[in-house]
């Protein structure tokens, strides 16, 4: 855990003098929104993908890609970097007719958003903290074929997760001493039931509040499914690690096939030892 932060903290440093200002692209609102702007950096100039971070109810996507942390990450990777800064009325969030709801215009505005950006379609890995997480949860089970990654931590209620051909990996977080405990767990058991290759994190001594340590985490899990060419992907189903999420360590056989909700999936099995430690071990 210590080199891991020791070579954080290097990564930050060396980010920082090369942190770009974001530039705001707007879009015309769907039905349900007040607000459609992406805000986005040039990383790179012929990107393989793109990056989407999503922050909390209504929020500003321009503080998430303006840190050197994801910069540094997406020009690694060679990535477009965005930031979802859409908004709706309160009472459009909870009757489902908000930004929340990717299947109803938002999903779409981000997808023509990323078009306009970089010319074309792209191969989409995705970061959301509370209302963030509500974005990205519901983005991937609307289009589960253009996303490679994601973590959705902290949403306060979820859509229960629908069998599909095409599960990209991902991670359901939250913190141990947020309200949102229970329901993110269920969702995560959800898809575990029906065979989605999720990781759970239960961040210890966190209530509703983004924990950096999640999201270094989160940089190095995508690192893992990237693989360590472009386009060398990891999957699920030939590589990794799969864990008891209870016992904290490698899963049997056997709990693998009977009980898959109480198993996830690491890309790599140097990542367990940072998993325990955000789950209090």
């Amino acid at each position: 855990m210590r080199t891991q932060l020791i070579g954080l903290i290097f990564l930050y440093l060396a980010c920082l003098s090369r942190a770009e200002t974001p530039a705001r692209l707007s879009l015309e609102p769907a039905p349900g929104m007040t607000r459609a702007d992406l805000y986005h950096v040039d990383s790179v100039r012929n990107p393989k993908a793109v990056l989407v971070l999503a922050p909390g109810c209504n929020g500003n996507g321009e503080g998430l890609v303006s840190e050197p942390i994801w910069q540094g990450f997406a020009r690694k990777r060679n990535m477009g970097l965005v930031g979802l800064s859409f908004a709706s009325e309160i009472k459009d969030i909870h009757n489902g007719k908000g930004y929340y709801y990717a299947h109803n215009g938002s999903g779409k505005l981000l997808l023509d958003g990323i078009d306009k950006l970089f010319n074309r379609d792209l191969p989409i890995l995705l970061y959301g903290f509370s209302g963030g997480a509500h974005f990205t949860s519901r983005f991937v089970e609307w289009k589960p074929e253009r996303v490679i990654a994601w973590c959705a931590y902290s949403a306060g209620w979820w859509d229960e997760p629908k069998p599909s051909d095409i599960m990209p990996p991902g991670i359901v977080a939250c913190g141990e001493n947020d309200e949102r405990l229970g329901a993110s767990l269920i969702y995560f058991k959800q898809g575990r039931a029906l065979g989605k290759p999720w990781l759970w994190i239960g961040v210890k001594n966190n209530g509703h509040s983004p924990e950096k340590r999640v999201e270094s985490f989160v940089i190095d899990y995508f690192e893992a499914i990237l693989g360590e060419k472009d386009g060398n992907i990891v999957d699920p189903k030939k590589t990794g690690l799969w864990i008891d999420i209870d016992k904290r360590n490698a899963a049997e056989a056997y709990v693998i096939r009977q009980y898959p909700s109480v198993t996830a999936w690491l890309p790599d099995a140097r990542l367990l030892d940072n998993w325990r430690s955000l789950n209090g071990l």
